[in-house]
């Protein structure tokens, strides 16, 4: 293999790590919210406390990766997140919970913003879509993790211990890969800048940032709806038993996936604006099926269709943010990467407010009218992807 392939090769490790660890912990959220007897306005203080500290995260990554490399941040934020994601299942309180949490949450939004960094470069050094390839090996080990969790719940594996196995994984697959990653002189040869990490940067374009944002902050909303909430809804608000709420997350992550796999080839033919509204009118339709369910399986079906509906906007994002500003490419993904954590806290403190007032089977509302912003914004992602350099090598393999 080439090193340009097993910089790819590395990318992929990355995103299944960060895919495997959140999905094997988001999918334990209702087990401790009854182990720690928590309320749906404890869970939306626990979730505002992770993607609040996130966010943090994800701006100290864009800092960090512009002084030592965005593949050495990767590779330290990824061992972080392996750590720490163990210990939120063993937090005896409330107040513990929110704490180690909140520690996760810092290396989750580090791992979100430099391994997309990373992801980005690697798209433009081939010269063609790759974005969502990448985030469909995130998917595809998130999907694996929700399975997890659904057998070892099943199993009555105690809390925690089910965590062990998923640390170790990440911690390896990390050490195995890390030295693949594209280092930062390969990085600046990718977006076509001067070598050096601390030279000289032109101001951040700070309208065009936030345009993609927007739609971006509706997926990451309507995401942090389907992921933290979906299993409450359908167990508290449609009558599931608690084993289906994992596998509600599965069912979803599964057709993202599904989606995402012939991602980059749709995206090639048709451009990213088309394939971003397409799945933005598809996606207000699926919850419009969530919201009338009359059963839990209906809902299920819901979950599943939306997931496909928003496989394309976060790898699309990633690609308009750094394009806008390849001088700056890092911190622009670190700052549309915020979009995420803003999503999931406004999602968790509505959604928490909706179901404290009007009960779980009204938690998916919002989401809904929220979801008009995707198809309506799509243009915003149809930036032209970065040409190949001259006398890059060219890859024998895809």
């Amino acid at each position: 293999m080439t090193r340009l392939q097993l910089a790819r090769t590395a990318v992929f490790v990355a995103f299944a790590i960060q895919g495997l660890t959140f999905a094997s912990l988001i999918t334990r959220l209702e087990s401790i919210a009854t182990k720690l007897d928590l309320s749906a306005g404890d869970v939306f203080v626990v979730l505002g406390i992770t993607t609040a500290v996130g966010a943090v995260g994800s701006v100290v990554s864009g800092h960090l990766a512009s002084r030592i490399g965005s593949a050495a941040t990767l590779s330290l934020m990824l061992a972080g997140a392996s750590l720490t994601a163990v210990a939120p299942a063993f937090a005896p309180t409330m107040v513990t919970l929110l704490v180690l949490n909140g520690v996760y949450g810092f290396f989750l939004g580090g791992v979100d913003a430099a391994m997309n960094m990373q992801g980005t470069a690697t798209q433009d050094a081939y010269g063609r879509p790759l974005m969502n390839g990448f985030h469909a090996m995130w998917s595809a080990a998130a999907v694996l993790g929700a399975i997890y969790a659904t057998v070892t719940i099943a199993l009555g594996v105690p809390l925690g211990l089910d965590m062990i196995p998923i640390a170790l994984i990440g911690l390896a697959a990390n050490l195995a890969t890390f030295r693949l990653l594209l280092p930062p002189e390969a990085v600046d040869a990718a977006e076509k800048r001067p070598s050096g990490t601390l030279r000289p940067k032109p101001p951040l374009p700070w309208l065009p940032l936030l345009l993609v944002a927007v739609p971006t902050f509706a997926m990451w909303f309507i995401d942090s709806a389907a992921s933290a909430w979906g299993g409450i809804y359908v167990v508290d608000g449609l009558g599931a038993a608690a084993a289906v709420a994992p596998a509600i997350y599965a069912a979803y992550q599964l057709v993202l996936l599904a989606i995402r796999l012939p991602g980059d080839r749709l995206v090639a033919r048709f451009g990213p604006e088309r394939v971003i509204r397409t799945g933005g009118i598809v996606g207000v339709g699926a919850l419009v099926l969530i919201v009338v369910a009359p059963h839990w399986s209906v809902a299920a079906v819901g979950f599943a269709i939306l997931g496909g509906s928003l496989a394309m906007v976060p790898p699309q994002s990633f690609v308009a943010a750094a394009h806008i500003s390849p001088d700056n490419a890092e911190d622009a993904i670190a700052r549309v990467n915020l979009a995420n954590y803003a999503g999931y806290l406004a999602a968790a403190s509505l959604i928490a407010a909706v179901a404290e007032l009007f009960g779980e089977r009204s938690m998916f509302v919002i989401p809904l009218a929220i979801s008009v912003l995707i198809p309506l914004m799509a243009g915003r992602f149809a930036t032209r992807p970065a040409a190949r350099s001259e006398g890059k090598e060219s890859p024998s393999v895809s």
